[in-house]
């Protein structure tokens, strides 16, 4: 076998050492698939670098084991076959790179991460938790995320979703996807819908774009332009939502709950059956930006409109769509494997948290450093349902992480206890019961 061994773009790989673990994870980010490799193979895949020859590689294996070269031989070759099968390397006629491994030391290694690109929105969202419209003074130069990028690969982060604002309108918003998919990242883009065109679909084709999440809030075209402070909002969200499901692209959908559409979550729940829209979403208006303006429903309607929500998943699927099970890890994700960031460089320990819990800035912070010693982060990770005043002793305390950054902006403590997941837990158990 002649050619020199590289990984593909595409493969994360890496070594990781948390709390006196080791392990190591090997993802294709365009299939997510994960790969889990024996000990001769990740020796193996530390040498594929694009520098070395099959049989280069062959020489430094046997030096390592203390095995001779024509006994490691043919195992190498089929290995590397093997490899080349499953898409996690590829072989070049040349020696033209010289990549190394990740080896990420963290004691709570992040997998993903949220970015606003910017804060720009094309529409005025009434509920508008993040207050978008006008892009920010200070927001993030397209180098400096482009650099950020770099930071989440280096600890570990191999998924990545762009928001805003609307991260379509970010003018350079392909070149920070591709810079993306190269470090190697799968790439989520949260959009309103109304902004997407034949000619992008072709290039998020090109660039793989793992899914895409929507917000319609009513089929009914004077309830959602009202909510999202646009005329014809609806139309061009819909226009959208037929080129992205024509491409193939996977979608989810979101719905936000406020005192204007909460009659309407038959029709919208009509509307995604009829889409064959399995993955979806109805959350409450969070109490922050635009959102606290009257708009909110109370945890007894958001019961209510849950409720219907179920009842409606009875009757269309009698056997079933999902069920509750009991939790394997304590608390929620908060502070352990997901981080957000904010259009102006803000960190934040969870994309769903406000900025009032930021913990830094990316622009002056070493994230690594910080992800490990920060006294905020620790106090998080402490926390869970079990040892919460309000929640330990709640009939799904086993069922239920809470949520500490949707409980903070609601009531500006740092809590477990959140009222519409006790609503959710509540009217679950109530159609279906808890296993």
């Amino acid at each position: 076998m002649d050619g020199y061994p590289v990984l593909r773009e595409d493969i994360f790989f890496a070594k990781i050492y948390s709390n006196s673990e080791f392990h190591v994870k090997i993802r294709n980010t365009t299939t997510e698939k994960d790969f889990r490799p024996t000990g001769a193979t990740v020796a193996l895949l530390d040498l594929c670098t694009g520098a070395k020859s099959v049989s280069e590689i062959t020489d430094v294996l046997s030096v390592q084991s203390g095995e001779p070269v024509e006994e490691l031989t043919e195992d190498v070759i089929n290995i590397i076959t093997i490899l080349q099968k499953k898409g996690i390397i590829t072989m070049n006629k040349t020696p033209h790179k010289n990549m190394q491994t990740k080896e990420i030391a963290l004691n709570y290694p992040l997998d993903a991460a949220q970015i606003e690109i910017t804060n720009k929105c094309n529409l005025s969202c009434v509920h508008c938790f993040n207050n978008s419209g006008d892009p920010l003074p200070n927001e993030l130069t397209t180098k400096e995320i482009l650099s950020l990028i770099d930071v989440l690969s280096s600890v570990g982060v191999h998924q990545i979703t762009l928001t805003g604002g609307e991260p379509l309108m970010h003018p350079d918003l392909f070149e920070i996807i591709e810079h993306a998919r190269k470090s190697p990242m799968s790439v989520d883009i949260f959009t309103n819908g109304t902004l997407i065109t034949k000619k992008m679909i072709k290039k998020f084709k090109k660039l793989h774009i793992r899914r895409f999440n929507i917000s319609i809030d009513s089929v009914d075209a004077s309830i959602h332009d009202r909510f999202r402070g646009r005329k014809g909002a609806l139309e061009k969200t819909l226009q959208g939502i037929t080129l992205l499901k024509g491409a193939g692209f996977p979608l989810k959908f979101c719905a936000c709950l406020s005192q204007v559409n909460k009659e309407c979550i038959i029709d919208i729940l009509e509307y995604f059956n009829i889409q064959k829209q399995e993955d979806f979403q109805i959350i409450p208006v969070k109490f922050s930006g635009r959102g606290i303006a009257g708009l909110a429903v109370s945890p007894e309607e958001y019961y209510k409109v849950i409720a219907k929500q179920f009842y409606y998943f009875k009757e269309k699927y009698p056997h079933g769509v999902f069920e509750f099970h009991e939790r394997k890890e304590e608390g929620c994700s908060i502070a352990q494997n997901i981080i957000g960031i904010k259009a102006d460089g803000t960190i934040l320990p969870c994309p769903a948290c406000s900025k009032e819990m930021g913990i830094g800035n990316i622009r002056d912070a070493d994230l690594e450093k910080l992800w490990e010693e920060n006294e905020t982060l620790g106090i998080l990770r402490n926390m869970n349902t079990r040892n919460d005043e309000r929640c330990s002793h709640c009939t799904y305390v086993a069922f239920c992480n809470g949520c500490i950054a949707g409980a903070f902006t609601i009531e500006g403590t740092l809590t477990c206890y959140h009222p519409y997941i006790c609503a959710v837990n509540k009217a679950y158990d109530d159609f279906f019961g808890f296993k």
